[in-house]
Parts: C-alpha cells; structure tokens; sequence
C-alpha cells in the first residue's frame, strides 16, 4: 500500500514539473527585479522615440512603467512553484495623448497575453502560453539621483495616475535644497513647508510641517487630493523624460512634477 501512495506522490510531482515548461534560461527572482527596457514586442524592433520600460517590484508583487506615451501600473504574480510562470493583471495606465500612440497599444496588448519568462540578469522573454516571445527586454540602469537636482519649480502635472489639465492655477512645487524648505500652490492655498530626507538613502525625501493658507475656492478637490498625496511620499526619482517622480514607501507613483 506505501508503495502504491509513494507512485502516486511521484507522478504528481512529475506531472507538476511537467506543466512548468521552465526553460534552461529560467531566470531568478532577484535577477528579474529591477526596471528594463522594451526593445521588441512580436519580433519587431521598438523604435519609439520616448522608449517604453517596464519595473517590476517582485517584493511587492507589483508593475510600473511607461508603455510609451502614458505610465502603467499593474500586478504581476510569480510562480514559485514553477519558476518563469508569470502573469500581469489590472494593468491601468495614465490618459495622456501623444503624437505616437501605436507603440502603447502594441505594449498593453502584449502584456495581456504574457504568462511566461526566460532569460538573465541582462536581457529578458516575456512569453505567451504557446511559448512565443512577445516582448524582448534588456535591463535598464536608472541614472543617479541627487537631491541638489530638485532645486527650482516644478509645475504639477498629474496626481495619482490622474492627469490635472489646465488651471486657473496651475499646482506647483519650488524647492530650496539648501534650506531644506518647500513652497508652492496646491491649486487655491499657497503651501510653505520643509523636506527631510534618510540618512544614506539619496532618494528618500518626506514633506514636513507642511501648513496652507485657507482661501476658499470653487474647485477643492484637485487641491485635497494634491496635500493628500504630499503626505505620503517617501522618495523621488526621474524618468526618462525628465519628470520628477515623486512616490510612497512602496515605490507607488503619487505626483509628477514637469521642470518650470
């Protein structure tokens, strides 16, 4: 009777490593963190003049990106029982228009049939279920921060995902990195306040003390939502446009920032 069990408990296991489909070229958990660049989707070349990436945040279980034209944020589910099974879902994406948005459309539709991956810590496959590449990604080195590199205004341009268009007046940030200060306008107050940032981490950042004055205005809601998301930021970061990225302990988008 023990062996029958034992039979039965190794067919299964056989039967489990079976329906992997792992590859030589599975890649680890810790190579596949990080940000990488997409290079080709469906076997053609990305020639898109802003060059689409995508993050993933294995800690967190969690995609970020830019697909082209608008930021991308998502889940993403790893096998750990059968390595390079991968799997991206609720995958939103910001609502800018950009001249070029064919690149986009091709980068969401090829995430949605994406169920596994192969490759290093260098260059990545992203897979559909019949086992064809539909992305092609190569690692992307993030340029070096510095708090110095905050100096100046900074109009808001989108909080949370959510694109505020025009304004009577327009929400904006100006930081003054030797005094530690921040000021701006929330969209009706005027906001006054400091910054702090961890010790041996360049990319942390957290508004302190940050006080508004108390005007009335038709529209308070972009304004809420504006000191709201201040108070959650823990880090900054720039994107390959430039923008100033400001995020949560997670590495959540809150705010960007376009350079006055």
């Amino acid at each position: 009777m023990k062996k029958f069990f034992l039979s039965i408990a190794a067919v299964g296991v056989l039967l489990v490593m079976g329906s992997c489909g792992a590859g030589n070229k599975t890649v680890s958990v810790a190579d596949l963190s990080g940000e990488w660049n997409i290079v080709e989707i469906n076997g053609e070349k990305v020639t898109a003049e802003s060059v689409p990436y995508l993050g993933l945040d294995m800690d967190a279980k969690r995609l970020y990106g830019n697909a082209g034209c608008n930021r991308i944020m998502g889940s993403l589910e790893y096998d750990s029982v059968c390595p390079g099974k991968i799997h991206f879902g609720s995958v939103a994406a910001t609502r800018m228009m950009c001249p070029d948005m064919e690149t986009e459309q091709k980068v969401l539709a090829a995430l949605e049939k994406v169920t596994a991956c192969s490759g290093d810590k260098t260059s990545l496959s992203l897979n559909d279920a019949e086992g064809k590449t539909v992305m092609m990604l190569e690692k992307r080195q993030r340029p070096q921060v510095s708090v110095e590199d905050l100096n100046g205004e900074w109009n808001i341009v989108s909080v949370s995902g959510t694109e505020l268009g025009q304004m009577e007046n327009v929400p904006f940030l100006a930081f003054d990195v030797a005094g530690k200060r921040v000021h701006g306008n929330a969209g009706c107050n005027v906001v006054n306040g400091g910054f702090s940032q961890e010790e041996g981490n360049p990319n942390s950042i957290q508004f302190t003390q940050m006080i508004s004055t108390m005007m009335a205005c038709p529209d308070m809601e972009t304004e809420r939502k504006v000191l709201d998301a201040l108070g959650n930021v823990r880090s900054f970061g720039f994107d390959e446009d430039g923008m100033l990225v400001l995020s949560d302990e997670n590495g959540q988008e809150l705010v960007v920032l376009d350079k006055k």
